[in-house]
């Protein structure tokens, strides 16, 4: 059973000083060199959500408030505090996380209130960033994705190495896209706020579980599972999508892109939960996610193994009779 946080868990100097380096880089980097290390942004939640629960609520919260305190001076001398701000927004996932393990909520609800939150205050940021500086940050990144993509296809037309069949059906697709980001923008989004979340979520606990299986009481991800109730939204969707007109259609479009991001990570625990129960080498297993990744195809494949599992139930969880953590 895991010990309540009030408690305090495997606290020590050595936790601690390894914890503040660790969240400090995460917040400090992005804000340096933004180009090479934006990307750390997306993972602001990880060191947060382990060090948190491993230190218990005291000195957890003491090792957030000092690395955002040092990130901030850091931050104000190179003058990139709009960035730390940004990396900032991110950090009350971790918290939510922790409080979840500590309140033994089961995953597929954190990872859902997480994501609503997380959605929320990109939203409030963007929105402050907008009024400051009296501009609509939606809009201008429509029209940064549209400029992208129209400089992409300039710069295939003036490639000598195309044939005129490859690059007719380049125009095609460059259109296509021009036409439908704007429509599935919102759906694109969100599905970011999703990954980032379901991230973060899985990582915290495969750490927690190799530091002490006692610190966290959810299961391997291999044992996660969505609610079937679900699988009605997505056939909503696509009623919406197929049968009904326009601007409707669009939004069951943008809702059934976001079932399918999160059907695909029921997906993916399932090819990880097969690759476990047939003792697939390591090596093959990294390349075998490699290519879900890599192929566009693979990730839609995952996404209908996801929703087929609603009555296929392919890890046999139903038939255990044990689903206490009925998640994502």
């Amino acid at each position: 059973m895991a010990v309540p946080y009030f408690k305090g868990r495997l606290s020590g100097q050595e936790a601690y000083k390894t914890g503040l380096i660790l969240l400090t880089a995460v917040l400090l980097f992005p804000t340096l060199l933004p180009e090479k290390f934006g990307w750390l942004t997306s993972f602001v939640p990880l060191p947060i959500f382990y060090y948190f629960v491993i230190l218990g609520k005291k000195d957890g919260t003491n090792l957030i408030r000092n690395a955002v305190l040092l990130a901030a001076a850091g931050a104000l001398l190179t003058g990139s505090l709009q960035v730390l701000i940004f990396s900032l927004v991110m950090a009350p996932l971790g918290i939510i996380f922790s409080n979840a393990v500590f309140n033994r909520r089961d995953p597929v609800e954190t990872a859902f209130i997480g994501s609503l939150i997380m959605a929320l205050t990109w939203i409030l940021f963007w929105s402050v960033v907008g009024f400051i500086h009296q501009t609509n940050p939606y809009a201008d990144l429509l029209l940064q994705l549209d400029e992208g993509l129209a400089a992409g296809l300039k710069l295939y037309e003036e490639s000598a190495e195309l044939k005129p069949e490859a690059l007719r059906s380049v125009r095609t697709a460059v259109e296509l896209l021009r036409n439908y980001i704007p429509k599935v923008l919102p759906a694109l989004l969100m599905s970011a706020v999703i990954t980032i979340t379901w991230m973060n979520l899985v990582l915290g606990n495969w750490l927690l579980k190799k530091k002490d299986k006692e610190l966290t009481v959810w299961s391997d991800y291999i044992e996660w599972k969505l609610p079937e109730s679900l699988v009605w939204l997505v056939i909503s969707a696509g009623i919406m999508v197929f049968l009904l007109p326009t601007p409707i259609d669009s939004i069951g479009l943008n809702i059934l892109i976001v079932c399918i991001t999160v059907y695909f990570f029921q997906g993916l625990a399932i090819v990880a939960s097969l690759l476990n129960k047939w003792s697939v080498p390591m090596f093959i297993r990294v390349l075998i996610y490699a290519l879900i990744f890599i192929q566009t195809y693979g990730i839609i494949i995952l996404s209908f193994l996801g929703l087929a599992d609603v009555w296929a139930d392919f890890r046999k969880l139903n038939q255990s009779g044990e689903n206490p953590h009925h998640s994502i």
